[in-house]
């Protein structure tokens, strides 16, 4: 939860990259930066040499893209934080709840019941959680020739 509470505080840096720049010249006494828009050498060098940056917090895609030389750098002088973001809607079931009550052994309509999902939905959890237990593959399907 705290991790939370300091990424609130971050300067997020997105937008075009005259935007990027002069946000990080209104906020140079700022300790951390969110990092939103794919950057470029001259973005880390401004964000080294002219604020007070401790922390920077970067996506895992964004982190894919920035060289691994780079990153170490940037290791020794600042602590990169590398959050996964979730994208897309919002899941309306928890998985783990799912999977409990579809694996409980009563019959499927007492589940949906309990779960409050449509039929529809139930079914297409139970064919989900099926698949990805690996009861039903795409191996198993073709066969290994």
């Amino acid at each position: 939860m705290q991790n939370s509470l300091n990424e609130s505080r971050a300067v997020e840096l997105k937008g075009k990259r005259s935007e990027i720049y002069s946000c990080i010249q209104e906020n140079k006494d700022a300790n951390e930066f969110f990092l939103k828009t794919k950057p470029n050498v001259m973005m880390f060098a401004i964000l080294l040499n002219e604020t007070k940056i401790k922390r920077l917090y970067i996506s895992e895609g964004i982190s894919r893209t920035i060289p691994k030389k780079v990153m170490e750098g940037l290791g020794k002088s600042v602590e990169v934080v590398v959050k996964t973001c979730t994208r897309g809607r919002p899941r309306k079931y928890e998985e783990s709840k799912v999977k409990e009550i579809i694996q409980s052994g009563k019959n499927n309509l007492e589940q949906m019941k309990a779960l409050g999902m449509p039929r529809r939905t139930y079914f297409y959890w139970k064919r989900k959680l099926k698949e990805h237990n690996g009861k039903t593959g795409a191996g198993e399907e073709h066969g290994n020739s």
